[in-house]
């Protein structure tokens, strides 16, 4: 999971900014710093009141990557896995997620493609337990 964290602790200011702003730019300011708790406090993990700021960006995010923000589709992403696998949010389903979304995931660079799908793979293993 290193290498997960690493990636998703990469994240530039331009792409914080676009998360937060997914909610039609409501409350950016709000979903930034709490997306930037989320990523550099919490290694990516989401806590038990988090789930309007910035959960929901981060959720609206997942639903289509979009050319010129790959990354930024792939950061949310591995933020689901990593708080399905620690149990913190239990509204998600990776399987589901990766049986949806292939289309998607086909649109990311083979390195990001390899890593979303591998760690949402193993969320969607600790599913199952």
């Amino acid at each position: 999971m290193d290498e997960v964290l690493s990636f998703i602790e990469s994240i530039t200011e331009a792409e914080l900014n676009y998360i937060a702003a997914a909610d039609y730019g409501r409350d950016t300011d709000q979903h930034k710093n709490a997306l930037n708790d989320l990523i550099f406090l919490q290694n990516g993990i989401v806590q038990k009141g988090q789930y309007w700021y910035p959960y929901e960006v981060v959720e609206l995010n997942r639903w289509s990557c979009k050319e010129g923000h790959e990354r930024e589709f792939a950061i949310c992403h591995l933020i689901i896995a990593l708080s399905i696998m620690a149990g913190t949010d239990i509204s998600n389903s990776a399987a589901h997620m990766l049986e949806t979304l292939q289309n998607e995931y086909h649109k990311l660079p083979k390195q990001l493609y390899k890593l979303v799908v591998n760690t949402m793979s193993k969320a969607s293993h600790m599913e199952h337990q």
